[in-house]
Order: C-alpha cells, then sequence, then structure tokens
C-alpha cells in the first residue's frame, strides 16, 4: 500500500514536481546511451531491480512468478474503479495494492544493501535513484540535457518550491519507483512488440523496407548501437504508426488543478475535476487521421511535416505528466525489433488474426505468425 502510495503518477503538488524533478534525469539520451547493454521482463528487472535473469529458460524464477501475479493478471476492474474513485479513496482498496508480500521490496533492499557494502556503482536506473536518495550524492539535477527531446515532460527548477528543492527522495519514494518502473513498463512493451511484429508481417512491403534498414545500420555501425537507432528513420516512423494504432494505454486522464474555461464553448472545468481522454478514439478519429483503419507509417516519415495536430496523438501522454519512461520504452521496441529482423522475417500464418483485449491497456490474447530465417 505505501509503495503504491508514493507512486510518482499518483502525487500530487510539490511532492509530484519534486519526486518527478529527481527521477527524470534517469531517462535522457545520455543515460539511456550508458544503459544500452543492460529483454521486455529481463531488461527492466535488470535496469530498475538491479536482478539478473532469464524468464525465457527460466520461467520458475520467482522474480518472474511474482511478477506475473502482480503485473500480467488482468486488472480491468482495477481500471474502471480507478476512473470512477478519487486517489485517497482507491489507496485504501486491496484491488490497488501491489507486491502484497513485499517480494519486490525485499529484492531491491537486498540490492542496495550489497551495492553500499561493496561501493560499486552501476548504469541503471536503481543506481540513479540510489543516488538521488543519498544525502551525501551532488543533486542529479545539475545534470545537462543533451538534447532537446530530453527536456520532454522535464519539470524546470524554477518551477519546484525552494522548500523541497534540496529534499532527496526518500526509502520508500524510491522503491516506489522502481515498482512502478516495472509495472508500467513490462506487459505494454511486450504488447507493442507483439503488435509490431503481426503489422510487419500483413504489409511484407514495409518489413522488407525496414529489413534494408536494419542491414544498412548493421554496416555502418557494426551493432545496433543507441545511435545507430536514433538514425533509423524506417523504424521510427513505422514504430510511431504501431502506437497510433495500438497505444497500449487507451486512455489517460487529468485533473484541474484550477478552474479553466475551455475558449469560447461556454465549458468551464471546475478545480479537481477529473477528465478522461480517449486516446484510442482519438487515433482513430478520420478528422484527426486520414483513413485510420490503414497501417500506413508515412504519416510519420517526415518530422517538419507534421500532418496532426500534436496533441491528437498521445502514446505516451503529453505534458509534465507524461510518460517519463517514453525514451527507454521506445528504445527497448526499436533495439529488439531491429536485432530480430537482421536474422529474422515475419510472415502471416493459415491461423494468423490477431486477438486483443481492451481493459485499461490493449494486449494480446493469442498471435499465430510464422518466422522464416533470412539468407545473410
Amino acid at each position: 500500500m505505501i509503495l503504491t502510495k508514493n507512486f510518482c503518477f499518483l502525487l500530487e503538488g510539490e511532492d509530484w514536481k519534486r519526486v518527478r524533478t529527481i527521477i527524470t534525469p534517469a531517462f535522457t539520451s545520455k543515460r539511456m546511451r550508458s544503459m544500452f547493454n543492460t529483454f521486455t521482463m529481463d531488461v527492466i528487472a535488470k535496469a530498475a531491480f538491479g536482478t539478473q535473469i532469464d524468464s525465457h529458460n527460466d520461467p520458475d524464477n520467482a522474480f518472474l512468478k511474482e511478477a506475473k501475479k502482480n503485473f500480467v493478471k488482468p486488472r480491468i476492474l482495477t481500471i474502471l474503479v480507478a476512473l470512477i474513485l478519487p486517489t485517497w479513496i482507491l489507496l485504501r482498496l486491496s484491488i490497488f495494492h501491489l507486491d502484497r508480500n513485499h517480494f519486490f521490496q525485499n529484492v531491491i533492499e537486498t540490492v542496495i544493501k550489497e551495492r553500499k557494502k561493496t561501493g560499486k556503482k552501476y548504469n541503471d536506473v536503481l543506481q540513479i535513484l540510489m543516488d538521488a536518495a543519498d544525502e551525501n550524492e551532488q543533486s542529479l539535477n545539475s545534470e545537462g540535457f543533451e538534447d532537446e527531446t530530453d527536456r520532454f515532460g522535464s519539470i524546470a527548477e524554477s518551477n519546484v518550491s525552494s522548500l523541497f528543492k534540496n529534499k532527496k527522495l526518500s526509502k520508500i519514494e524510491l522503491l516506489s519507483q522502481c515498482v512502478l518502473f516495472f509495472f508500467a513498463g513490462f506487459e505494454t512493451t511486450a504488447s507493442v512488440l507483439t503488435f509490431l511484429a503481426y503489422e510487419l508481417a500483413m504489409n511484407p512491403e514495409w518489413q522488407e523496407k525496414l529489413i534494408e534498414e536494419v542491414d544498412k545500420a548493421f554496416e555502418k555501425h557494426s551493432e545496433m548501437s543507441y545511435d545507430a537507432v536514433r538514425d533509423m528513420k524506417v523504424l521510427d516512423a513505422i514504430v510511431s504508426e504501431i502506437l497510433r494504432m495500438y497505444p497500449v494505454a487507451i486512455l489517460t486522464e487529468r485533473t484541474a488543478s484550477e478552474d479553466y474555461e475551455l475558449g469560447n464553448t461556454g465549458i468551464k472545468i471546475e478545480k479537481g475535476i477529473r477528465i478522461a481522454i480517449p486516446i484510442y478514439r482519438m487515433h482513430y478519429h478520420p478528422d484527426l487521421f486520414q483513413d485510420p483503419e490503414t497501417f500506413n507509417p508515412n504519416r510519420f516519415m517526415d518530422p517538419s511535416e507534421t500532418r496532426h495536430h500534436p496533441y491528437s496523438y498521445l502514446p505516451f501522454g503529453a505534458g509534465p505528466r507524461n510518460c517519463l519512461g517514453m525514451r527507454f520504452a521506445l528504445l527497448e521496441i526499436k533495439v529488439c525489433m531491429a536485432n530480430i529482423l537482421r536474422h529474422f522475417r515475419f510472415r502471416k500464418d493459415a491461423k494468423t488474426q490477431v486477438k486483443y483485449k481492451m481493459g485499461g491497456f490493449l494486449s494480446v490474447n493469442d498471435l499465430y505468425l510464422a518466422v522464416e530465417k533470412r539468407l545473410m
């Protein structure tokens, strides 16, 4: 319960600004590059919990079992309740409690204890949060942004009350962000990869374009490095279109912090009102995206030529409360698919038919695809 209460997206006011400001540097370009070599379960277990697992070859691993029990089971009721009830009531309901047996909390505390004992530093999210919780460490907020995209969703220091600027992450806040990182990034990223494989199989012309780009990237960089991924325009356009067609979070919401009038509509949103934003419906609205049912990465091939309103495309939300792990998730998806396509291609099977379920999140039930080894 205490862990859930301290999830970044549930915090409000100055506490939210402070925690968001502290943990934002964990996902800048510089940090992503350094964490690159450290997939969805295994990647997050390593990056957030400092724990090495092999979920494919060791399905009975305790970490994997606890993750499935806490994060994978359908939580449709939880999502529906969350849209209706205020936060202070949600936190008192048992259906909103994660890690009830403190498994993940114990894992993190053990890793932290061992790291402090040895004094060894690691390039992962857990280490960054540990540094943020250490009063003897210099504030991470002084780390500069590598490029403008790093400012996406960041909080300007001038917007944080001076009362909180020098306050570090508490132990429980550190533990909460690690669990949240796993909860938000495990099944969601796996679902996006599944939808991506499906659309490549159904659209072989785009798959071949991507394979050509992947091969050129490997020839130039010898490996699928962070910089190689950033240069891949076809891959970026395809992933962007997948996130339009299959936004894992089908809706999001915001709570009005003050009274606000919507232009000349006569509609007034009162302070405290929660507004639901139907992301999935917006992504399929013909006034926002032409021929929305068609897989068409050309919508995103030229970033300088915006063909839709920026707030009509919200796979990661928008504004200061956007998805903090956006860059990490995109990197994970792109690296995974690029490495797969270097050796294989996807084909339709006689039983190929995507069957997905919609709760609060979009996920896959069953999907049959043929995988063909490429002749290099």
